[in-house]
């Protein structure tokens, strides 16, 4: 039986997937010092499969636009930006974004976070412990946002760029869709009871934030505004019109929900995102540490059970047809796994002396030709995105647009720094890395060419060594270059063999 565990500030509710629908399956609210233990003991009494959905006011989404990097850089690029946006939540969600125009050369890419994890963690572990047990198969929580996303998607009448309104329990949610992509979402929590009361506050929020998508390159215009609830309550909505502009449409909710068995939830958006976990195929989801050490258990245990069920099943028909034959079986069992014990010691011995067996030739033809690799120009090593990394930190109006960096030796100007002299590197013959930049700046930024000197002087007080800044006058780019020496790009793979 599949169930969905919505959660949100009240508490967790549980609905099951029903023939017809979705019906109400418990109810465990967040003020009942007992509802955890409740829920432990329901989740034990039998067999679930639990897909948590995440109702919270406290969702944060951002675009950040990235370089386009090699795969190791791009996912420490995209970790650290996570890092600063979202500190202090590890429920945390990435997912490209479709292209935009004014987003070439760089790559678009969303990051999700539910901010305020107190609200859910202490369900998400319930259901974790009920996971790593066995009984209780739990997939990676969701929320709402990312559910209307999967419905929006589908409906192929409504425009690909729109500001979707809808009614929760804690008042107005807005969600921009970007090429029917989810790329925005908040919610503007009800003033009163009655919504003919909060509409003052729902124009007043809904043309705020039509100003600010343009300001935020998420619209190059204000988008039509789409409003989807039940009639009784675009009755009262439409009032809202004249803050929407001239594309504004209302949508009844009704037509687009399934039949149910059974109570739904009290507001019909959450019925609507409960239909779409319903249905088969990816959800959008946030990764949760809980959820994967449950994952990773879960499909242990289901491949410990299949093995047994395997073997179990090949000794029954090995003894029903003969005896003999199983017999003789077992003792071939018994020869292969003596082997197996001899030859895994064996390998134990052969790791234990590969250095000293290994030939040296080879070895030493091994190491230049993995040293090369590393040292290509496309794979830039951890201590330099750290050095780059320490100066952005200094300068936080700075934002990193492209990187690239080569080896060169003393007393060579290598490709990348035009105008060095070779005093500016190290002397004798120890390598150094160079490293090249294109830096775009915000709007707290000083004026471009006090920028470059800061940077420049930013660059000289970390590592001391001169660096080289530019302001493109076509492009507003600051072009940084600089050298850093071997001590602070690590020794070379021969050294560091070296026993």
């Amino acid at each position: 039986m599949e169930y969905f565990m919505l959660i949100n500030a009240r508490g967790l509710e549980a609905w099951r997937s029903a023939r017809n629908g979705i019906a109400r399956a418990a109810t465990f609210p967040a003020a009942d010092p007992e509802a955890p233990a409740r829920l432990n003991g329901w989740l034990a009494s039998a067999r679930r499969r639990c897909i948590p959905v995440a109702d919270l006011a406290d969702e944060r989404h951002v675009i950040e636009r990235l370089p386009r990097v090699s795969s190791a850089d791009r996912q420490q690029l995209i970790e650290r930006r996570l890092a600063q946006h979202f500190p202090d939540t590890p429920l945390t969600s990435t997912r490209p974004l479709p292209a935009a125009p004014g987003d070439r050369p760089l790559e678009a890419v969303l990051l999700a976070a539910l901010t305020r994890p107190a609200d859910i963690a202490p369900w998400l572990e319930i259901l974790g412990e009920a996971g790593a047990n066995g009984l209780t198969e739990v997939r990676a929580p969701t929320s709402v946002p990312f559910l209307l996303e999967r419905w929006y998607r589908r409906q192929r009448t409504l425009p690909a760029q729109a500001l979707l309104l809808t009614l929760g329990a804690g008042g107005m949610r807005q969600v921009f869709f970007r090429h029917r992509r989810l790329t925005f979402s908040r919610v503007i929590p009800a003033r009163d009871d009655a919504l003919g009361d909060c509409l003052p506050v729902y124009r007043d929020e809904l043309a705020q934030t039509l100003a600010w998508l343009p300001s935020q390159r998420l619209s190059d215009r204000p988008p039509p505004v789409r409003v989807l609830a039940t009639a009784d309550d675009l009755a009262v909505l439409r009032e809202i019109a004249p803050a929407a502009g001239d594309d504004i449409a209302f949508i009844d909710l009704a037509r687009h929900l399934d039949k149910c068995d059974g109570d739904m939830p009290p507001s019909g958006i959450l019925a609507l995102a409960l239909q779409e976990a319903r249905r088969a195929g990816p959800l959008g989801h946030y990764e949760c540490p809980q959820m994967r050490r449950t994952r990773q258990i879960a499909r242990a245990q289901r491949i410990a059970v299949a093995l047994s069920m395997t073997f179990t099943v090949s000794g029954l028909i090995a003894a029903a047809t003969d005896f003999a034959a199983a017999k003789s079986l077992r003792e071939e069992a018994e020869q292969i796994t003596a082997r197996q014990q001899g030859l895994q010691r064996e390998i134990d011995n052969l790791n234990a002396n590969a250095v000293q067996a290994a030939d040296a030739g080879k070895l030493d033809a091994w190491l230049d030709n993995y040293e090369r690799l590393v040292h290509a120009k496309g794979t830039a090593p951890a201590t330099v995105l750290q050095a780059v990394a320490d100066l952005l930190a200094e300068a936080p109006w700075a934002r990193l647009e492209t990187l690239a960096w080569e080896q060169t030796q003393s007393g060579h100007t290598p490709a990348l720094l035009p105008g060095f002299a070779t005093k500016d590197f190290p002397s004798g013959e120890a390598a150094s890395a160079v490293v090249a930049l294109e830096i775009s700046l915000n709007a707290n930024a000083p004026p471009p060419k006090p920028a470059a000197l800061s940077l420049a002087a930013r660059w000289q007080r970390l590592r001391g060594s001169p660096a080289q800044v530019e302001v493109d006058g076509d492009t507003a780019l600051l072009r940084f270059r600089a050298a850093l020496p071997l001590a602070d790009t690590g020794t070379s793979l021969r050294q560091a063999s070296a026993p």
